[in-house]
């Protein structure tokens, strides 16, 4: 094997032939942007992935369990046993938000003033102070639809309504205290905060949870998980990855092919060679191995060489944020990127399939090598 080695290394690094040397730098050059293109791709989905993990999160938290209808609220962490796991009890319904003259249908979400400080992490325009019944808080982008600014007064009206000739709407009546982002989900477009539990007509208690649900016990009530409830997102989101993954496979998968086309070009320059092997005893299958190991020191160092110049480029984005963004639409002021180790994996085996598969179709070539008849023609 030390010799298929040895004569493969001097393939691949041929003296005085400036055309083999070329052939060879191009099949590695392919490679080499193929394994670095997708490394950096992958990683900024994950990292843009990442972000919309942490966002989502910080609106619903980990887990929700609803319609705790039999549940009593003031009770609820007897009930339910939690231990070491925080938590927010809160009621949601849909409403009518008015302001000058416009409308817009929101999620009011009532919550305690100890979960808006302590559970929920808003991105707020001013400091969180202690709410009143009568003081809400409103997205930016609903702020900016209805020409609101902290302190300007809002009117909420309930969407269950039952109207007769004898019944008017119920109209109540708030003051904005604070106003937050979250562009990712697009919450600040219709998730509004308050305190305020007199509005409800129904006492839908629901909760979420932050926290190893392993350390829930004796639990009675199923859980949705912060990724069940923006299923369709993530799923998207997943799906995107998979198709620029695979997409950009296709460079990988003509770089083979070019390797295939290397393979045959070195077999026709190193042909005298190899009827010389073959005439000193040396079989067909000794010959392939050759050229298989030729193809996997220039795959193999090619695919290494992208995966560690793509690392570096990441760790350097990480630390010194070289590329940056505008926050006011990615909410991040630096492009985000993170790789996982399966990532790499799937890469790596994916890519050494590709070469194999490609590198075993000129090999055929060998099996109509007829030494004799190659020596013969090379003396005459």
């Amino acid at each position: 094997m030390k010799t298929y080695f040895l004569i493969a290394k001097r393939f691949l690094f041929p003296r005085n032939s400036f055309r083999s040397n070329t052939i060879n730098f191009i099949s590695f050059i392919g490679l080499f942007i193929g394994a670095s293109s997708i490394v950096l791709s992958v990683s900024v989905l994950n990292g843009f992935q990442n972000i919309l993990q942490t966002e989502t999160k910080k609106l619903y938290g980990d887990y929700l369990i609803e319609d705790l209808n039999n549940l009593n609220s003031t009770n609820y962490s007897q009930d339910l046993d939690f231990d070491n796991i925080n938590t927010s009890i809160f009621l949601e319904d849909e409403f009518l938000i008015v302001a000058q003259n416009k409308q817009h249908i929101i999620e009011f979400k009532s919550v305690s003033n100890k979960s808006l400080n302590e559970f929920y992490e808003l991105n707020l325009k001013e400091n969180l102070k202690f709410l009143s019944e009568d003081e809400i808080i409103i997205g930016k982008s609903l702020a900016n639809r209805l020409n609101l600014e902290v302190g300007d007064n809002v009117q909420l009206i309930s969407k269950d309504l039952k109207l007769n000739s004898f019944s008017l709407p119920e109209i109540y009546s708030f003051k904005i205290a604070n106003i937050f982002s979250n562009r990712i989900l697009k919450a600040d477009d219709f998730l509004v905060f308050g305190v305020n539990k007199e509005i409800f007509k129904k006492n839908n208690v629901s909760i979420e949870l932050n926290g190893n649900i392993s350390e829930i016990k004796n639990q009675p009530f199923s859980l949705l998980s912060w990724k069940d409830r923006n299923r369709q997102l993530f799923e998207a989101t997943e799906i995107e990855k998979k198709i620029t993954f695979f997409t950009l496979l296709l460079i990988i998968l003509v770089a083979s092919f070019n390797l295939c086309s290397s393979i045959m070009q070195i077999s026709s320059q190193k042909i005298r060679d190899l009827a010389v092997f073959s005439s000193i005893g040396m079989k067909k299958n000794d010959i392939k191995k050759i050229f298989i190991i030729y193809s996997y020191l220039i795959g193999i160092s090619a695919l290494c060489g992208g995966i560690i110049f793509a690392l570096l480029l990441i760790l350097l984005q990480n630390n010194f944020s070289i590329i940056k963004l505008s926050s006011e639409f990615y909410l991040v002021d630096t492009l985000p990127m993170q790789i996982y180790p399966a990532d790499i994996i799937w890469l790596l085996v994916g890519s050494i399939l590709l070469i194999g598969i490609f590198a075993s179709i000129p090999l055929r070539f060998i099996n109509n090598l007829s030494p004799m008849k190659i020596i013969n023609k090379q003396l005459w």
